[in-house]
């Protein structure tokens, strides 16, 4: 089959030709069409539900609200993982679904279970709501919304930058095509506030609860229907919604003598800002930050380009006075991901050309073979279109690993052409170009068939990763896979057609690098030939020298990425206040203001009032640094981030401060619930135990080296006052619980009771009491409450108020509540650290029945990863090893090639161990590519051995003739695949970091996978051909 393949493309060669001209064609449009990210999106899928309720502490949160909403999302089908965290005034449930489940069957499944958890939650304890249609990567635009220099904050306050994010910039960038939602951060929301004095209350003989009543009687507008006057239909309306705080103060709430007793008399009405959970600073100034989110399965770039080209809008729309600054942009990662990547391939294709030119010494040649470089690729570019995939720092490198593994197959096909047609020129005549093309092809389209088949069954191991590492590898995969199988078709159909036109036929003469190769290459088979134990046992050696060198290599899930920013986290007390939190970040900002490598600095303290997980005590801050080129001396990020939190402890010496970056701690996060590359979970139901269990917990691995960031999600030391209505008093005075606990929620909480709308705008109207009520303990414990009967006591009668510490938050996942204990590890292996810190705590921390840790993060990813190659991979040998005995029908010749595997590692392990690299993922991947060239080089060198014996050679000069006619294309194959590699193996892009061990493994695999190839395997075959021979004639 696959000769008459070649022998159609032979005979239509102008046919061929077009079709891959239309090829190519379709793939430059693929080029230009397809979606480019910096990253594959390994967001999980996942529906976020939150629940707002002003007031409510973490452990009240947790019982009314969050327990309720995870325990009804538990029976949902394709449930991977339910977390949860519970805090101050908000509950948080992440549902997590399977991969393959599509988000928005997600989100209707979870949408119908919300409908009738509702139902069950008490009234008045808030209405769990979906979060936006975004991935975890979703914030892929920033900006502030800040004074310009020289405006006072008289002349336009925070609240008036709060109202211009919420109902003016909000509004016009959420119709940028591809934007979900935007957050707004920071700044005052601004409400309209009616502050009692309780003593003007009792005055004119009012109740709190009467006060509120009167509001929303007083706040509405309704429709009656219509009616005829004559021929005309009139519409009827009632207008009665309040406009300003004048309408607010003549609402009318008593009658005493005749004269009407004013809200104006009982109370102030101002605009003032609502309490807040959260906060925003620029350089030491408080600001309001905006971030444009993109909907899931969304091109980051051109949401990116949607939300610049709509801020040109924001801009004419801004009052004069107010200026719009972008802070971060992921397409300036993208664009530089993407670099690293491209320019590997293109460095890495003239690396290839200049190769080919090298061994062939021929420019008709070369030109033949590096064509099937663009094609491949072309074609690789198609597959991923249809498969939805984008281009990345992952797919591409799929594309940068196979250069060398894509021309394969056309250099065997070239080489062997080149060398028919120089046979059939000595032999003089003339020589017909297409017939000695298809002779090649003959002799070589069976091994180059099998050869690229097993590469590509080679990487099946890839597609059966999951979670993280799955959607991180598997684009690389998929594009591999697709190059190797345009490789196949492109070497048996356009390549023959192009060397049948192109080539011509000249004497074969090796060039100088071939003549100095051989010199040198001649002398070594020789002497493998007649010392094969010496040869066997040197390799042997090696191999065994290699693989001691293993346990001293460290493990870990993948180097981190530098994406070229640096977030700090920074943790303070839980009893922290949110002004202290921002004089805090301000202290940092001017810190980090020293640096002349830094460009701006933002805090993100807290929470926004819709979205984030975190109390005033935490805040993240973004350092975006200059471009390199303006720092006044050149070092890496790492250093100077090291140096920046040397500067930050003492800033900040009350505050836990840790490095991480933008998208890694998202991810982080998302993947295993915690803000840190590595976390230790400690399950169980009490609190209290949890807490002291993981202060123990903390103590332990704070004395295993290598640990860095160490820290404690501090938790209890959250100050509260509790009121706790004393139901003998309530019965003595003739009250109801609901009139304490209205007067706390509201008098002192102030939650909303109405709302002002002014056009499209809406602001809160809260009744609350005023500032000297409520700003002391013994003030709430005086504030005066009229009973029935016309009495007034004081709260304290009726209810015991006193001061205690509660929890900030709770962490729940799988129904259970758990503490985190975070930690970074640095100068050593993540595997090898969890190994140390397990035997410590199992030595010194007494679990009690019930409680149990796990790891999260980086580790849990990596022995997943690990756990699921150690079964994949030894099946991928079986199949390889399958079709290796398709190929030859011989059992000896399979096993002689599969042999060839286990010394491949040499180089690999030897190369990893000298650079100081771990064995991680990528350098798994870059095993498997080893494995796929070696196998391939195998295959040649085999076959062509034994079509040379079946030519009546006898079997030393098979072995010498057959490697020495091999050597060359061998050498090709493993040199293109070498120095395609070179670029991404001294790059030091964004993202060059996850891809140098796995190039690192390649190359220096490959140097001493090609030695034993071509020293090894011609060795061994003559022994075991030797031994079959003289047991054939042995048998009677």
């Amino acid at each position: 089959m696959l000769n008459k393949l070649v022998e159609f493309s032979l005979r239509y060669k102008f046919l061929v030709l077009i079709a891959f001209l239309v090829v190519a064609f379709l793939g430059l449009n693929a080029v230009r069409t397809i979606p480019i990210d910096a990253f594959p999106d390994v967001t999980p899928i996942q529906v976020n539900i939150y629940t707002e309720s002003p007031g409510l502490a973490a452990e009240d949160v947790e019982q009314l609200i969050t327990f309720p909403v995870e325990s009804s999302m538990a029976g949902l089908p394709d449930v991977q993982e339910i977390r949860s965290v519970s805090l101050f005034g908000l509950s948080y449930v992440a549902v997590y679904f399977e991969d393959d489940v599509d988000i928005y069957f997600a989100r209707r499944l979870v949408m119908e279970r919300l409908a009738e958890v509702g139902a069950r939650l008490p009234e008045g304890y808030g209405t769990p709501q979906m979060g936006p249609n975004t991935s975890g990567l979703g914030q892929v635009f920033w900006y502030t919304l800040e004074r310009a220099d020289g405006v006072l904050e008289e002349d336009i306050s925070d609240m008036d930058l709060r109202t211009l994010q919420d109902w003016s910039v909000r509004l016009i960038l959420r119709t940028a095509p591809g934007v979900d939602d935007v957050m707004s951060w920071g700044g005052q929301e601004r409400q309209y506030q009616i502050r009692i004095n309780p003593r003007a209350l009792i005055e004119y003989g009012l109740t709190f609860t009467q006060v509120m009543q009167a509001v929303q009687a007083n706040n509405g507008q309704v429709g009656g229907q219509y009616i005829d006057q004559g021929s005309e239909q009139f519409l009827v309306r009632g207008l009665g919604l309040v406009r300003d705080e004048a309408d607010i103060g003549s609402i009318v709430l008593n009658v005493v003598d005749g004269t009407p007793v004013f809200l104006r008399d009982i109370a102030e009405i101002t605009q003032a800002p609502a309490l807040r959970f959260g906060a925003v600073t620029r350089d030491g100034e408080e600001v309001v930050l905006g971030m444009a989110l993109s909907r899931v399965g969304e091109n980051a770039r051109n949401v990116v380009a949607a939300v610049q080209e709509r801020m040109e809008v924001v801009e004419s729309a801004l009052p004069e006075g107010v200026v719009v600054r972008p802070i971060y942009d992921r397409t300036e990662l993208v664009d530089e991901a993407v670099d690293t990547a491209t320019s590997a391939l293109i460095e890495g294709s003239i690396l290839v050309a200049v190769v080919l030119f090298l061994f062939l010494g021929e420019l008709r040649s070369a030109i033949v073979v590096i064509t099937a470089l663009p094609l491949a690729m072309l074609i690789a570019f198609i597959g991923m279109q249809e498969a939805g995939l984008s281009a990345n720092l992952m797919s591409l490198a799929g594309l940068a690993i196979g250069i060398g593994m894509m021309v394969d197959g056309a250099v065997v096909m070239v080489e062997n052409s080149f060398r028919i047609m120089a046979e059939e020129l000595e032999r003089g005549g003339k020589v017909d170009r297409t017939a000695a093309v298809l002779q090649a092809a003959r002799e070589v389209a069976n091994p180059i068939t099998f050869a690229i088949i097993i590469i590509i069954v080679v990487f099946l191991p890839l597609f059966s990763l999951e979670g993280l590492e799955g959607k991180l590898f598997k684009p690389m995969a998929f594009n591999i896979t697709f190059a190797m199988a345009g490789s196949l078709i492109l070497s048996l159909t356009v390549i023959p057609v192009l060397a049948s036109l192109i080539l011509k036929p000249k004497p074969e003469r090796d060039t100088f690098l071939v003549r100095f190769i051989k010199r040198g290459y001649r002398p070594a088979l020789d002497f493998c030939l007649n010392q094969k134990r010496v040869a066997v046992g040197i390799a042997v050696a090696c191999l065994i020298g290699s693989l001691a060198l293993f346990p001293f290599l460290g493990k870990e899930f993948m180097p981190q990425l530098q994406e070229g920013s640096i977030m700090w986290r920074v943790t303070s007390l839980p009893s922290t206040s949110l002004d202290q939190s921002i004089a805090i970040s301000e202290d940092i900002e001017l810190a980090l203001a020293e640096f002349p490598e830094v460009e701006t600095t933002i805090a993100m303290i807290g929470r926004a009032e819709n979205g984030e997980t975190a109390d005033v005590n935490y805040m993240e801050i973004y350092t975006a640094l200059r471009p390199q080129s303006e720092w006044p001396v050149r070092r890496e990020v790492s250093d100077l981030a090291e140096e920046m939190r040397e500067r930050l402890e003492v800033a900040a010496p009350m505050s836990v401060v840790a490095f991480t970056q933008p998208i890694q701690m998202r991810v982080e996060e998302l993947i295993s619930g915690v803000r840190s590359t590595l976390a230790i979970k400690l399950y169980g139901q009490d609190l209290a135990e949890l807490d002291r269990l993981s202060a123990e917990i903390l103590n332990v691995v704070g004395d295993v080296p290598g640990v860095a960031d160490l820290a404690l999600e501090a938790n209890l030391g959250k100050p509260q006052v509790r009121i706790q209505v004393n139901r003998e008093a309530l019965a003595r005075y003739g009250m109801n619980a609901d009139d304490v606990l209205t007067l706390v929620r509201t008098g002192i909480g102030a939650e909303p009771v109405s709302a002002m709308i002014d056009g499209v705008r809406r602001f809160d109207i809260t009744v609350r009491l005023d500032d000297a009520s409520r700003q002391s303990v013994e003030a709430i414990r005086n504030i005066p409450i009229t009973v029935p009967g016309g009495a007034v006591v004081p709260l304290s009668r009726v209810a015991d108020i006193d001061v205690t510490e509660g929890y900030s938050f709770v962490r729940r996942e799988q129904l259970q509540r758990y503490a985190v204990v975070q930690m970074d590890v640095q100068g050593r292996d993540v595997d090898g650290f969890v190994t140390d810190a397990n035997a410590l705590i199992a030595d010194r921390v007494d679990l009690p029945a019930g409680y149990w840790i796990e790891w999260g993060g980086a580790f849990e990813n990596q022995q997943r990863a690990m756990a699921r190659l150690g079964i994949i991979v030894p099946v991928t040998i079986f199949f390889v090893f399958v079709l290796l005995y398709t190929a030859f029908n011989s059992l000896r010749f399979a096993a002689l090639i599969i042999a060839n595997v286990p010394f491949a590692t040499i180089g690999g392990l030897l190369s990893l161990f000298i650079t100081g690299q771990y064995l991680s993922v990528p350098s798994a991947i870059g095993f498997i590519t080893v494995f796929g060239v070696a196998m391939l080089n195998g295959i040649v060198i085999v076959s062509f051995m034994n079509d040379l014996q079946a030519k009546g050679r006898s079997i030393r000069d098979a072995v010498r003739e057959g490697a020495e006619m091999r050597l060359r294309p061998v050498l090709m194959t493993a040199s293109v695949a070498i120095l395609g590699l070179i670029p991404m193996l001294i790059s030091s892009g964004v993202g060059a970091e996850t891809q140098r061990p796995l190039a690192t493994v390649v190359v220096g695999g490959l140097i001493t996978s090609t030695l034993l190839t071509l020293l090894l395997i011609p060795t061994i075959y003559e022994w075991m051909e030797t031994r079959a021979l003289a047991h054939k004639e042995a048998k009677p």
